[in-house]
């Protein structure tokens, strides 16, 4: 695991904020603050741990979920987000979504690296109750219906999530094996 203690606090307790103020913000229009809170998480965690080389590839992976995965609901318009028009790219509070979400992996997610079958479940299951609740706050809305968006998140996360602890796993492998 990558630094302290406090550092997985700061991670842990920084990642519900942004999800706060991303998914809350957004259905009240101020959801491009949860980049300023994925700054903030960020900043915190590195200032306790200067693990910043860690975390840049958990980072990078997340940028590339998030363009990958996003237009798989946003397209056929499974998902629509408040306020937002671009048909396959997402907004930045979902963006600092994905980014957090992912760097987590190095902090109060890590216990998930070895339980790969545990994160697929994690992810599926979390993944349509986070959506859901951001639809319940008015962040999205679901022009298909739920069950179609449902279905789909919980496929893709049932991968995405495993997929993140494995990669996290094996960057920690490589900085020990370097090191």
């Amino acid at each position: 695991m990558n630094g302290s203690f406090a550092a997985l606090a700061v991670n842990f307790i920084g990642f519900q904020l942004l999800w706060f103020v991303a998914v809350y913000g957004a259905a009240r229009g101020w959801g491009a603050a949860a980049l300023l809170v994925l700054l903030a998480m960020q900043a915190g965690v590195w200032a306790l741990n200067r693990g910043w080389r860690r975390d840049a590839p958990l980072l990078a992976m997340g940028a590339l979920a998030c363009l990958v995965c996003e237009p798989l609901w946003m397209a056929p318009q499974l998902i629509r987000y408040v306020d937002w028009s671009a048909g396959w790219l997402a907004p930045a509070w979902i963006w600092a979504l994905w980014l957090g979400f992912a760097v987590s992996f190095n902090y109060c997610l890590a216990w998930l690296r070895r339980r790969l079958w545990l994160a697929a479940v994690f992810g599926a299951l979390g993944g349509v109750f986070s959506v859901t609740v951001g639809i319940r706050l008015g962040a999205a809305d679901t022009p298909h219906g739920w069950w179609a968006l449902a279905l789909v998140y919980g496929v893709v996360w049932a991968a995405v999530v495993p997929g993140l602890a494995w990669l996290a796993r094996r960057l920690e492998e490589e900085q020990r094996d370097y090191a």
